[in-house]
């Protein structure tokens, strides 16, 4: 009987401790391409170990977190990474719509990494004429 005791105390403080997490759900959208949802945009919660990418539907879940304020991370190669402050509530969903924008590049960039690169390259080339006939 004492062991039966003991494991409904462990499960029920097992259940009591998890229902004082939330979680956060929501949808990322490619701005660039009319809101079409972004399929595996990388979703982190910052300075946690908490992470995960849209599907093809561009939504996401991530569940457990204890109750907080977050930073939430989104970020997709070739795009602007977005940085979106959450509010985590006990037993509670948070819901985030956000779009993220392509990185702009601007020509200036282009030339002055083109001179940057000219004066790096030096090209010496040496031909050997004993083995032309």
């Amino acid at each position: 009987m004492k062991k039966l005791t003991l494991i409904f105390s462990l499960l029920f403080t097992g259940l009591l401790f998890s229902q004082q997490q939330g979680s956060v759900v929501g949808t990322i959208l490619d701005k660039e391409m009319n809101n079409e949802p972004l399929l595996f945009a990388n979703v982190q919660l910052k300075n946690t170990s908490k992470s995960i990418q849209t599907n093809f539907h561009g939504n996401f879940e991530i569940h457990d977190i204890k109750a907080g304020d977050y930073t939430l991370v989104v970020s997709y190669l070739g795009y602007e990474t977005l940085e979106i402050p959450i509010s985590i509530e006990e037993k509670k969903t948070t819901q985030v719509l956000s779009e993220l924008e392509s990185k702009k590049i601007s020509l200036e960039d282009i030339a002055s990494l083109q001179r940057s690169s000219e004066k790096d390259v030096d090209i010496t080339a040496t031909v050997d004429q004993s083995s032309r006939k």
